[in-house]
């Protein structure tokens, strides 16, 4: 939204991303961003916190269209008589070239994999020997 969104203020966006019952959606709302930095829609599915949507400007025309940020969802409040909860969001920020060489779940995964198929590569030629 950094681009998009350069003050506080009410816009106009589409908001999709997937509900509490598994399903994709795709709303309109409005985002209303206070002064205090704080990103709120009221929409009429119902959202986990945690969950990762996707903010879309509907009134920005651009030649290449307007480009959904992702956002996290930080707070769900109670269905109000509309059918209407207000969700709270925080914008995702890409990870810099620094987190992604530092060691977590994923670069584990990935060495775990390595080591695999290095093993396989092993069985194969072993399986070839035998046969030749």
């Amino acid at each position: 939204m950094s681009d998009l969104f350069n003050s506080p203020g009410e816009y106009r966006v589409e908001v999709s991303g997937w509900g509490l019952d598994n399903g994709f959606f795709v709303e309109k709302t409005n985002l209303v961003w206070n002064a205090g930095g704080e990103k709120r829609v009221q929409l009429h599915r119902q959202l986990p916190k945690g969950a990762m949507v996707f903010i879309r400007l509907v009134a920005y025309q651009c030649a290449s269209g307007p480009v959904p940020v992702a956002c996290q969802v930080e707070g769900v409040g109670p269905t109000n008589g509309d059918g209407r909860c207000q969700i709270k969001l925080k914008q995702l920020h890409p990870r810099s070239r620094e987190s992604l060489s530092a060691k977590g779940a994923s670069n584990e995964l990935k060495e775990s994999a390595k080591a695999s198929d290095a093993q396989d590569g092993d069985v194969d030629l072993q399986r070839e020997e035998i046969l030749q």
